[in-house]
Protein backbone atom coordinates (compact mmCIF):
# COMPACT_ATOMS: atom_id res chain seq x y z
CA UNK A 1 0.00 0.00 0.00
CA UNK A 2 1.57 3.30 -1.06
CA UNK A 3 -0.09 5.53 2.01
CA UNK A 4 1.83 8.58 0.67
CA UNK A 5 0.13 8.37 -2.95
CA UNK A 6 -3.46 7.37 -0.98
CA UNK A 7 -3.48 10.50 0.79
CA UNK A 8 -3.48 12.81 -2.12
CA UNK A 9 -6.22 10.79 -3.37
CA UNK A 10 -9.19 12.11 -0.82
CA UNK A 11 -9.14 15.62 -0.99
CA UNK A 12 -8.92 15.79 -4.80
CA UNK A 13 -11.73 13.67 -4.97
CA UNK A 14 -13.37 16.34 -2.69
CA UNK A 15 -12.97 18.72 -5.61
CA UNK A 16 -14.86 16.68 -7.95
CA UNK A 17 -18.13 17.95 -9.06
CA UNK A 18 -20.65 15.15 -8.49
CA UNK A 19 -22.17 15.31 -11.78
CA UNK A 20 -18.30 14.08 -13.16
CA UNK A 21 -17.89 11.47 -10.93
CA UNK A 22 -19.18 7.52 -11.44
CA UNK A 23 -17.74 4.56 -10.33
CA UNK A 24 -19.11 2.92 -12.89
CA UNK A 25 -16.48 4.46 -15.90
CA UNK A 26 -13.12 4.75 -15.59
CA UNK A 27 -13.42 8.10 -18.57
CA UNK A 28 -16.29 8.76 -20.89
CA UNK A 29 -13.95 11.29 -22.45
CA UNK A 30 -10.39 11.27 -23.67
CA UNK A 31 -7.86 8.73 -22.13
CA UNK A 32 -4.79 9.75 -23.55
CA UNK A 33 -3.99 12.81 -20.88
CA UNK A 34 -3.78 12.79 -16.99
CA UNK A 35 -6.20 14.55 -17.53
CA UNK A 36 -9.70 13.54 -17.19
CA UNK A 37 -12.42 16.14 -19.60
CA UNK A 38 -15.69 14.14 -18.36
CA UNK A 39 -17.44 11.53 -16.20
CA UNK A 40 -15.29 9.41 -14.47
CA UNK A 41 -14.62 7.27 -11.38
CA UNK A 42 -11.76 7.70 -8.81
CA UNK A 43 -9.12 6.41 -10.94
CA UNK A 44 -10.29 8.17 -13.99
CA UNK A 45 -9.73 11.46 -12.16
CA UNK A 46 -6.72 10.54 -10.10
CA UNK A 47 -4.39 10.20 -12.65
CA UNK A 48 -3.52 13.38 -13.06
CA UNK A 49 -2.00 13.46 -9.22
CA UNK A 50 0.87 11.18 -10.51
CA UNK A 51 4.33 13.28 -12.01
CA UNK A 52 5.61 10.20 -13.76
CA UNK A 53 4.23 9.58 -16.84
CA UNK A 54 1.31 7.11 -17.03
CA UNK A 55 1.50 3.48 -18.23
CA UNK A 56 -0.08 3.41 -21.82
CA UNK A 57 -1.67 0.21 -24.17
CA UNK A 58 -0.80 -0.17 -27.55
CA UNK A 59 -3.32 1.83 -28.70
CA UNK A 60 -2.04 4.50 -26.90
CA UNK A 61 -4.84 4.86 -24.07
CA UNK A 62 -3.76 4.73 -20.51
CA UNK A 63 -3.29 1.48 -19.08
CA UNK A 64 -5.66 2.27 -16.16
CA UNK A 65 -4.97 -0.98 -14.16
CA UNK A 66 -1.37 -0.71 -14.09
CA UNK A 67 -1.44 2.68 -13.12
CA UNK A 68 -3.85 2.16 -10.18
CA UNK A 69 -1.42 -0.40 -9.08
CA UNK A 70 1.53 1.56 -9.38
CA UNK A 71 0.16 4.50 -7.82
CA UNK A 72 -1.87 3.15 -4.95
CA UNK A 73 0.07 -0.20 -3.87
CA UNK A 74 -3.71 -1.35 -3.48
CA UNK A 75 -4.48 -4.96 -5.11
CA UNK A 76 -7.58 -7.44 -4.08
CA UNK A 77 -9.83 -6.83 -1.64
CA UNK A 78 -8.10 -3.34 -0.91
CA UNK A 79 -8.48 -2.45 -4.14
CA UNK A 80 -12.24 -3.39 -4.22
CA UNK A 81 -13.01 -1.13 -1.00
CA UNK A 82 -11.54 1.70 -2.70
CA UNK A 83 -12.17 1.48 -6.38
CA UNK A 84 -14.91 -1.09 -7.37
CA UNK A 85 -17.49 -0.20 -9.77
CA UNK A 86 -20.20 -2.30 -7.18
CA UNK A 87 -20.22 0.97 -4.97
CA UNK A 88 -22.93 2.70 -7.30
CA UNK A 89 -25.18 -0.01 -5.24
CA UNK A 90 -24.85 2.09 -1.78
CA UNK A 91 -22.27 4.67 -2.45
CA UNK A 92 -21.54 6.58 -5.83
CA UNK A 93 -20.65 9.93 -4.42
CA UNK A 94 -17.62 11.58 -4.05
CA UNK A 95 -17.55 12.07 -0.60
CA UNK A 96 -17.57 8.26 0.17
CA UNK A 97 -15.10 7.54 -1.97
CA UNK A 98 -12.56 9.88 -0.16
CA UNK A 99 -14.38 8.20 3.28
CA UNK A 100 -13.30 5.05 1.74
CA UNK A 101 -9.79 5.66 1.43
CA UNK A 102 -9.36 7.61 4.18
CA UNK A 103 -10.94 4.29 6.47
CA UNK A 104 -8.40 2.02 4.75
CA UNK A 105 -5.62 3.98 5.71
CA UNK A 106 -6.74 4.42 9.18
CA UNK A 107 -8.52 1.40 9.94
CA UNK A 108 -7.70 -1.09 7.62
CA UNK A 109 -9.94 -3.06 5.25
CA UNK A 110 -13.10 -3.70 7.47
CA UNK A 111 -14.15 -7.33 7.72
CA UNK A 112 -17.92 -6.95 5.97
CA UNK A 113 -16.56 -4.60 3.03
CA UNK A 114 -18.20 -6.16 0.54
CA UNK A 115 -21.72 -6.69 2.16
CA UNK A 116 -21.31 -2.64 2.59
CA UNK A 117 -20.74 -2.27 -0.75
CA UNK A 118 -23.59 -4.34 -2.36
CA UNK A 119 -25.92 -2.14 -0.04
CA UNK A 120 -26.64 -5.15 2.81
CA UNK A 121 -24.65 -3.96 5.87
CA UNK A 122 -24.41 -0.09 7.10
CA UNK A 123 -21.60 1.89 5.92
CA UNK A 124 -18.62 2.06 8.26
CA UNK A 125 -17.10 5.20 7.58
CA UNK A 126 -21.26 7.37 8.05
CA UNK A 127 -22.39 7.83 10.97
Amino acid sequence: MNRQNLALMPPFIRTIPQDKFDMMSFREGQQVTPECDSVGCVIGHCTVLDPKPLPMLKDGDIDFWIWAYEFTGLNGDNHEWCFSLGWIHSDNTTEGAALRIEWLLKNGLPEDWSYQMNGFNPLCYKP
